[in-house]
């Protein structure tokens, strides 16, 4: 679509249930953005989701080989400056892109914007559960001033733990550069991701208004790596990389109770 500088790209795969519904809030946005499908696991219904909405529709030749590699040809097929790396699983509201657009005008030098998210549990849009709060909390720079070009401000986003979530992210590749990912993650690409931007000159700016709904659900590819334990494993190292092995030992004894927050509040 001509004059659009934020492309949202859902990435798809197998016949999730839930992704006609990711999709049509793509196409419900209240202001104009490119919206492309890309899939590493090609099928008719997803094909079909894209042409229903008039999306185009990107396969991945590298197939099979992870979140990473599959997040990197999702932005590699945008050729706007500002890039979402959208999830089949999740909900975008109308004002999404609208935001996001504002306060990259806003802000110029950002990095990236994010927003505030809630959960989807079956058919209920969850705001207040315990867990997001902590995530909140631990964004209080963001609180008192929506964008911060400071290293350390910018720390506060990951240092105790993943406070921004993930698929509320829109970066602006024009400062990133192409967006490249950590492939030995399997979960915690996102914490690395910000950890490597905070470096970076430029500002996170953060959208306060809850723009964004994260579905939670047993199929969920988060879910899964709960239960086998790898996201415990991802959440230790990263914790380790940035506070050594005694003090990452102990944040987790905290940490890991979040995960049972998320699934049985």
């Amino acid at each position: 679509m001509s004059g659009c500088k934020l492309t949202m790209v859902l990435c798809a795969y197998g016949e999730n249930p839930f992704l006609k519904e990711a999709a049509a809030s793509l196409a419900g946005q209240t202001v104009p953005v490119n919206v492309i499908v890309a899939t590493s696991t090609p099928s008719e219904y997803v094909e079909s989701v894209a042409r229903e909405h008039g999306f185009a529709y990107r396969i991945n030749p590298e197939r099979g080989k992870g979140i990473g590699p599959d997040w990197e040809f999702a932005a590699g097929c945008a050729e706007t400056e500002y890039v979402t790396i959208a999830h089949q699983d999740d909900i975008y509201f109308p004002e999404y892109a609208e935001n996001i657009l504002k306060s990259f005008e806003k802000y110029p030098d950002s990095l990236m914007v994010f927003t505030n998210s809630c959960d989807r549990v079956k058919d209920k849009f969850l705001k207040d559960r315990g867990y997001l709060k902590i995530k909140r909390l631990l964004l209080w720079p963001y609180y008192l001033k929506k964008s911060w070009k400071l290293k350390l401000i910018k720390a506060a986003a990951y240092s105790f733990g993943n406070a921004i979530c993930c698929p509320s992210v829109t970066y602006n590749t024009r400062l990133t550069g192409p967006l490249k990912f950590d492939r030995s993650f399997a979960s915690n690409l996102d914490w690395m991701k910000w950890r490597e931007l905070a470096n970076m000159r430029g500002r996170f700016t953060y959208v306060r208004d809850i723009l964004m709904a994260h579905r939670i659900d047993e199929t969920t590819a988060t879910s899964s790596l709960i239960q086998d334990n790898r996201r415990y494993e991802e959440d230790l190292r990263m914790f380790t990389l940035i506070w050594g092995k005694s003090i990452a030992a102990f944040l987790m004894k905290f940490y890991s109770k979040s995960y049972k927050m998320a699934e049985t509040e």
